[in-house]
């Protein structure tokens, strides 16, 4: 009989590691029927992206503007042009030292041109996945673009970056995660 019971007691003890053993599997067939249904929804179907590719996107577009506008931001002066001597050969140009900014920069047409394809495309990710941001998110960046294409009033290069800095520091889906996708 004490055999019995200690049989019993034992049982009773491990019944939640067999209800956890049992149930695993059903966990593991449902994860794999998820990751199954969301590959074939979004790759096969071409429905529409998934949220972490719409976000991803995004930060792409917000990374290219960055840098288009680090590379137009404070660009040193040409150089001086070359001499030459009287036996045909380039003569030695002693590097002075540059000089120092007039004033803020801003883009010319070309680069303005394309940092307004760049807000263009984040503003039509906007608009076609509206549903994967909040209204205050949408309003909130829809006045960042705006700021960023000058909409609001002439800026230089510098605030536009400061712009972005902000935009990176902000908002949620700009940040990457740990795991460095993205």
């Amino acid at each position: 009989m004490n055999a019995l019971y200690a049989i019993d007691e034992m049982m009773t003890s491990n019944e939640i590691n067999m209800n956890l053993a049992s149930v695993t599997p059903a966990v593991l067939l449902l994860l794999f029927v998820n990751k199954s249904f969301r590959f074939l929804f979004y790759a096969l179907l071409k429905v529409r992206k998934s949220r972490e590719e719409t976000f991803s996107s995004f930060r792409h577009i917000i990374l290219d503007m960055d840098r288009l506008l680090l590379m137009r931001d404070n660009p040193p002066s040409a150089p001086p042009p070359l001499t030459w001597t009287e036996n045909g050969e380039p003569a030695m140009v002693v590097a002075s030292s540059p000089e120092k900014p007039r004033g803020p920069y801003v883009l010319n047409a070309d680069d303005l041109g394309m940092l307004m394809l760049h807000i263009h495309e984040c503003r039509t990710i906007l608009w076609e996945d509206r549903r994967r941001f909040s209204l205050k998110t949408l309003c909130d960046v829809n006045e960042d673009l705006a700021e960023l294409a000058g909409e609001r009033g002439p800026v230089s290069v510098e605030q536009q970056l400061q712009i972005i800095s902000r935009m990176c520091r902000t908002y949620p889906f700009l940040k990457v995660g740990s795991q460095g996708a993205g």
